[in-house]
């Protein structure tokens, strides 16, 4: 191993208890301060801003961990270019349905996470990173699975698909039903499939 990779191997390592420290601080309860970060990762506070040097720059990673944590290869700064594909990414009704389904019940794991990135400000901006290969993933899907549904229509169907996969579903399923992630999802993944069957139908109806 070279000195270069060496030295990227251990400031991922450091990276990445920063993020554990981020996650033990909100588990706790506490406010996400820079200086009860470096406390919980156990690091100098100068370190965690030589990594993060923003509150915004400290959450996107964080989104990217929760991610990489519930097993949703989603967006990562480190990791692959623009036009990769994440292997999570739905291609077809059924697997956006099944991604739901997983997804949902990983954000039962790491909730006081989630809420903070939905909380935030900074954490909007985080979401919002990947938004545009998440909106063509979501077409991606009801084109498929509807084709020759007309264009507003198609359009409306993707952004509700969207939204039925977005963490602040989950969290809206448990505010106001008092389920958990599991049955959070089962829901989440009918309306998916419901929606689809609706905009085939619809498609294949014609105008």
């Amino acid at each position: 191993m070279t000195s270069e990779s060496l030295r990227d191997a251990r400031s991922a390592l450091v990276r990445d208890r920063v993020l554990e420290g981020v996650a033990a601080v909100l588990t706790a309860g506490d406010d996400l301060t820079f200086a009860k970060v470096a406390k919980a990762a156990g690091v100098p506070e100068r370190t965690v801003y030589r990594h993060f040097p923003t509150r915004e720059a400290l959450l996107t990673a964080v989104f990217g961990w929760a991610n990489r944590r519930i097993g949703f290869d989603g967006p990562d700064p480190d990791g692959a270019g623009p036009g990769s594909r994440p292997a999570a990414e739905p291609v077809t009704g059924a697997e956006a349905a099944d991604l739901v389904r997983r997804v949902f019940a990983g954000f039962d794991e790491i909730a006081p996470v989630v809420r903070e990135l939905l909380r935030a400000p900074e954490g909007l901006f985080a979401r919002l990173s990947d938004n545009d290969r998440r909106r063509r993933a979501a077409r991606g899907v009801v084109d498929r699975e509807a084709p020759g549904l007309d264009e507003a229509s198609a359009r409306r169907v993707a952004a509700v698909v969207q939204v039925l996969t977005a963490a602040a579903t989950w969290q809206t399923l448990r505010d106001y039903w008092d389920v958990d992630g599991v049955e959070a999802g089962e829901a989440a993944a009918l309306a998916i499939q419901l929606l689809l069957d609706g905009a085939r139908a619809r498609a294949q109806a014609g105008p």
